[in-house]
Order: structure tokens, then C-alpha cells, then sequence
């Protein structure tokens, strides 16, 4: 166990060293983490600094969609964690439908097979490794959507339905990269790395939101929580909260860093999904409707 755990750490940093360009870089990358949180003292140095990140070294922000002006950020963590103005992420009025908790890209999706996931990468996961200590009968034959969120999406997550928080499931983990290139079978990212895990109950039925933390997550909050800590680094820490009420489209967490969500929900043959892999799409679009 000691020795698989080596391996993984080394294979942590591994990818992180290739993706950032050797281990100078990786060190330089994670400094920046570290400093992320460091106010930036003047407007001008924001802007600059933000600019050549996105714009630079990732994509270019689409600064129409920001709550605020990219100089009212104080520092580069509230830039990454910002929020999007709401008129560019309408909520549909039709209450008949589960949707896209996120901003991102579809990895996969699909349906359970018994116990079995999903196979992703050629990786083949099970609903145990996915979700280990948690009884996952009603989910078996559900549905499931995959999201990767790159740096230049927001890392904001939202409740894909009105319903209630009624469990937070926090899987302690490595922080393997979530980068889709870099998923191996020898180290199934989703069985590995840290996640969250919430239980809502909806007028839909139950579903599961997952957060899965990437290479750089500082910290995975909760809005409907956020003074809640984990109580556990080395083991499941199942905590049960009193049952938090969300809209849909309510804005429920946030990442730190490199991130994936997966929507899980129970089986319901009378749902469909127009949902594509390797297709961009915003929280609040439609994940899985009714079939009518």
C-alpha cells in the first residue's frame, strides 16, 4: 500500500512536471499557486498580469461574462473563482430536466452498466471505486456526464436541479492531472484523486454531484457550507449536514484549481440527453430532459 502510494505521488508529479515543460516550470507553477491568493496592489499590474495568463499562457477570458472587470479582481484566485453575470447563463423555466452543473468540456457520457461506470480513456470505473463507502444501488442503470474544466472556465459549480443537500462525502486522494490526455489505466484519476461527493434529492429524483480535485486545487468549498472543514486527510469523511434547500442554477461550489465534475443520476429509462463528448457547454444547459 506504502509502495502504491510512492508510486502515485511520483506519478503526480511526473505529469505535472511534462504539462508545465520541465521542472523549472513546475516549480515556477507551483509557486504561482501559492501566490494566487496574494492581493495584486494596483489596477495596471492586474491587468497585465491577467492578460498575459489569459491570453498567454491559456485562452482569453471572454470579459463580457464577468461579474466585474477583470481589474476589480484583487488577486488570481478571485479572478479564477469568479462569477459570471447572469444573463449570459440563463436558467430554462422547464423544471423537467437535470442540468449541466458547470462550465466545461463532455469527457463522456452515458448510462451504468450494473456496477460498472463508465469507461473513460479505456479506463473502466466502478461505481465502488468512484464512490467507495457509499451505497449506490438506486444509481445503478443511471445516467452519467462527465466535465472537464480547463483553466479558462469558471470554477463555479451549480446545483443541476432544485432539490436538497442532504450528504457531503469528502474521499481523501492524490491530485493527479484531470487533463484527458493524461488518464492511464495504470492510475485511474477518478478512483485516486480527491473528491468531494453530494447527494441531492430532487423532484427528478436522486443524483450525485462529484468534485474531482486536479493538479493545483488548493481547497474545494461549499457555498451552502462554507465555514464546513474535513475532519479526515487520510480516510472517508461522510458528513452529514442539515438538508441544505438549492435552486437550480444555484451556484453551490467552487474550485481552486484544475478540476472535473460528474453528474450521476438514478436510473429513469424516460430521460435523454442531446449532450455530445468533447463538446463545450455552460452551467445551466441542459444535461439530461424527459422524454416526452
Amino acid at each position: 500500500m506504502i509502495r502504491r502510494r510512492l508510486r502515485t505521488r511520483f506519478e503526480q508529479l511526473r505529469q505535472a512536471s511534462s504539462v508545465h515543460g520541465g521542472v523549472v516550470n513546475l516549480c515556477v507553477a507551483a509557486l504561482g499557486v501559492r501566490l494566487s491568493r496574494v492581493p495584486i496592489p494596483s489596477r495596471r499590474l492586474r491587468i497585465m498580469l491577467y492578460r498575459k495568463i489569459y491570453g498567454g499562457k491559456y485562452s482569453s477570458l471572454d470579459e463580457s461574462e464577468c461579474e466585474k472587470p477583470i481589474w476589480a479582481y484583487p488577486s488570481l484566485n478571485a479572478l479564477f473563482t469568479r462569477g459570471i453575470r447572469p444573463q449570459c447563463r440563463p436558467i430554462p423555466q422547464a423544471i423537467d430536466r437535470f442540468l449541466c452543473p458547470c462550465d466545461g468540456r463532455v469527457q463522456e457520457i452515458g448510462r451504468f452498466d450494473c456496477d460498472r461506470l463508465i469507461t473513460v480513456k479505456g479506463i473502466e470505473y466502478t461505481t465502488g471505486s468512484l464512490l467507495p463507502e457509499m451505497d449506490t444501488r438506486q444509481f445503478h442503470d443511471g445516467h452519467v456526464a462527465i466535465f472537464f474544466l480547463s483553466p479558462t472556465d469558471c470554477h463555479r459549480v451549480f446545483s443541476p436541479a432544485d432539490g436538497e443537500i442532504g450528504e457531503v462525502v469528502h474521499v481523501p486522494g492524490t491530485r493527479l492531472l484531470v487533463h484527458p490526455p493524461y488518464q492511464t489505466k495504470a492510475y485511474p484519476v477518478f478512483a485516486l484523486n480527491e473528491r468531494v461527493i453530494l447527494r441531492l434529492s430532487t423532484p427528478l429524483g436522486a443524483c450525485l454531484v462529484v468534485l474531482v480535485a486536479g493538479w493545483g486545487v488548493g481547497n474545494i468549498s461549499l457555498e451552502f457550507a462554507p465555514d464546513l472543514k474535513w475532519r479526515h486527510r487520510q480516510r472517508i469523511d461522510r458528513l452529514r449536514i442539515p438538508p441544505a434547500r438549492v435552486r437550480r442554477g444555484e451556484w453551490i461550489a467552487t474550485f481552486g484549481l484544475g478540476s472535473t465534475v460528474i453528474l450521476i443520476t438514478e436510473r429513469a429509462d424516460r430521460f435523454l440527453s442531446d449532450l455530445m463528448p468533447d463538446t463545450l457547454v455552460k452551467y445551466g444547459q441542459t444535461a439530461f430532459f424527459i422524454n416526452r
